[in-house]
């Protein structure tokens, strides 16, 4: 609910899409004071949305808990409009194996080549991938922003894949 709240503000709709019906339950008191948030019980794999409906889609620190990273970035793909944008905030590649167990994570972190070739196998394009600056006092591995669009029906655009900052 935290992402919805921030965004509710400044958009026409919010759509937010968990699997647990306590995480739901507690978005909806979060966000009561909203209209435009709506709440849908169903998976990444599997949306609860139409096709070619939504102008952007977040990801963000999700796609570790996904068993099949590659089938949730092609339903944001099949969700989104021509031209819809794709964000993904997650975590590079890390060693804290403890995570399966404590935090239920399936994923240690994507390397960032692995991130791009999900993407171009969902058919975005202007894919631009930054990792992110860590907080000296943070414990977390460090994360990574994603960018990428959807083309218009039968275009793709040719842009650098990925740019690097360090």
């Amino acid at each position: 609910g935290q992402v919805a709240e921030a965004l509710a503000p400044f958009v026409g709709q919010v759509i937010g899409v968990d699997t647990s019906h306590s995480m739901l339950k507690a978005a909806k008191k979060r966000l009561e004071k909203y209209g435009n948030v709506d709440l849908r019980a169903g998976t990444l794999e599997a949306l609860p949305l139409d096709d070619g409906g939504l102008d952007a889609a977040m990801m963000f620190l999700v796609l570790h808990h996904v068993a099949d990273p590659a089938r949730a970035i092609a339903e944001a793909s099949r969700t989104l409009k021509p031209g819809g944008r794709l964000v993904v905030v997650d975590m590079l590649p890390h060693d804290r194996d403890e995570y399966r167990a404590q935090m239920g994570h399936l994923w240690l972190g994507f390397a960032e080549a692995d991130v791009l070739r999900t993407l171009r196998g969902a058919g975005f394009d202007n894919v631009r991938i930054l990792p992110l600056p860590s907080d000296p006092k943070a414990q977390g591995p460090a994360l990574f922003a994603a960018r990428a669009v959807k083309p218009a029906a039968g275009l793709r655009q040719s842009q650098p894949a990925a740019r690097r900052s360090r």
